[in-house]
């Protein structure tokens, strides 16, 4: 399902599996976080469900307009677009 992930983390799930993990735990062994420091769980989103590119989970659903593309979603792709990975964490392409 399109959204479970936020777009924002895919780069970074695709860089390396483990980022969140180390970068939660501060790559502390044996330690769990339910938030990493800027306060995003695994998923990339925040306790009001929330992500770093400031759309809801289930606003990634959907398609924007069936008319023009059935499975195309605008906020999914701009921010899939606009984030990657720094090598600690998702952040905004500058």
């Amino acid at each position: 399902m399109r959204g479970k992930y936020s777009p924002t983390v895919s780069a970074a799930y695709m860089a390396d599996r483990e980022w969140w993990t180390n970068y939660s735990t501060n790559n502390r062994p044996n330690v769990y976080e339910p938030y990493d420091p800027e306060g995003y769980d695994s998923y990339g989103y925040d306790k009001m469900g929330m992500d770093r590119a400031d759309n809801y989970e289930h606003e990634y659903y959907s398609a924007d307009d069936y008319d023009i593309d059935p499975f195309y979603n605008s906020l999914y792709e701009n921010a899939l677009d606009e984030w990657t990975f720094d090598g600690v964490k998702p952040v905004r392409k500058s």
